[in-house]
């Protein structure tokens, strides 16, 4: 199994993940989660059809949606953490509709998510022998 695979995966239950707390728990997507979103969902979707048609990743495409998804998730996490982040961030952005252990909530899920896969994404490849 490819690294690609290994992203696939971890993408995959990622957007399986988003799409149960917001259509099957109800909570409501804030603009900084849409836009972690769409990295992870184009992600999942093309790595699906790419593999599924046995073709060769872009690891440039794969490895700018991931980069861009990580900074986006990096920003919510660092704003959620700032004590006065409301002020930068009026959208509900802030709201915790999780918050598993004390520290785990849902732009953190996606900054770890964005984590691995951009360790995946610059893994280096297995020489041939």
């Amino acid at each position: 199994m490819s690294r690609y695979h290994f992203m696939l995966i971890v993408s995959t239950i990622a957007t399986l993940g988003s799409l149960y707390f917001s259509e099957i728990r109800g909570f409501i997507p804030c603009p900084l989660c849409w836009w972690q979103r769409l990295f992870m969902y184009t992600t999942a979707f093309y790595l699906i059809i790419t593999l599924f048609r046995n073709r060769p990743v872009d690891a440039l495409f794969v490895r700018l949606y991931v980069g861009i998804g990580w900074a986006v998730a990096a920003y919510h996490v660092v704003l959620e953490r700032l004590p006065d982040g409301e002020a930068l961030c009026t959208n509900g952005c802030l709201i915790q509709w999780v918050n598993y252990f004390g520290f785990l909530t849902i732009p953190m899920m996606s900054l770890i998510a964005f984590t691995l896969l951009l360790i995946l994404a610059f893994y280096p490849n297995k020489k041939s022998a």
